[in-house]
């Protein structure tokens, strides 16, 4: 991965947590994974915690786990008890054999080579207890930035009425650029074979490839940008 890009986007990238698309993923992930009280959830490739940090609010113990160590550091400023771990996803993980009882990846594998992310699918079937969920959630290979801020302009209009909406867009239009231009910049990526967009059914084969079970519908979401798929081990 390119950890030189990421490390640039990661002082930009928690403009992301007032994206409303973005908190519906966040959202669509939680629901998903079935946080109880008490999980022990791994979350590969956790950035600058904010799902670890959502996580925490449902009772669940987080572990993340980022090959950036600038958002790390992020991470503990928001949350300086977080239990979060420098290292690659493409080594082997450095935790027992059915050791968590859920895992959850958001918009990760698709920066990994494709030839080895069936090799990471199997590393993090073997962290999971019998039964155990994983969840893994990628935007997919018609991914448009473009699309996530129409749906946030919507779903703003319809909260906050025009006056506040348009008070919003015009006060945060450096952050709005910020991130159009590291989306611009992950879409080139992938243009130029850098990163690889998830395409359809790809993380469901995955799934089937490392021995996981019950996979479930693809789940579609982060204005409809972004695929969730599901497995059982």
């Amino acid at each position: 991965m390119d950890q030189q890009f990421w490390e640039k986007y990661f002082l930009t990238y928690d403009l992301l947590n007032e994206v409303i698309p973005y908190q519906n993923l966040m959202n669509d992930l939680i629901r998903v994974l079935e946080v109880e009280k008490g999980d022990l959830i791994f979350d590969a490739g956790s950035g600058t915690g904010n799902l670890c940090i959502l996580l925490k609010e449902y009772g669940a113990h987080p572990t993340g786990y980022d090959f950036s160590k600038k958002a790390i550091k992020i991470h503990l400023m928001k949350d300086q008890n977080a239990e979060v771990y420098y290292g690659d996803l493409t080594n082997k993980l450095l935790f027992p054999d059915n050791y968590f009882d859920k895992v959850v990846s958001n918009n990760v594998i698709y920066t990994i080579d494709r030839r080895i992310r069936l090799s990471i699918f199997k590393e993090i079937y073997r962290v999971l207890k019998i039964n155990g969920k994983f969840v893994i959630a990628n935007v997919h290979n018609r991914f448009n930035p473009l699309m996530i801020f129409r749906d946030h302009i919507n779903h703003s209009l319809k909260i906050n009425g025009i006056k506040k909406t348009a008070i919003n867009l015009i006060t945060k239009s450096n952050a709005i650029w910020k991130l159009f231009y590291y989306s611009y910049l992950i879409i080139r990526k992938d243009k130029n074979g850098k990163y690889a967009f998830v395409e359809k059914n790809e993380q469901r084969d995955l799934l089937t490839q490392a021995g996981f079970r019950n996979i479930a519908d693809t789940i579609s979401t982060y204005a409809k940008q972004s695929y969730i798929d599901v497995g059982i081990k």
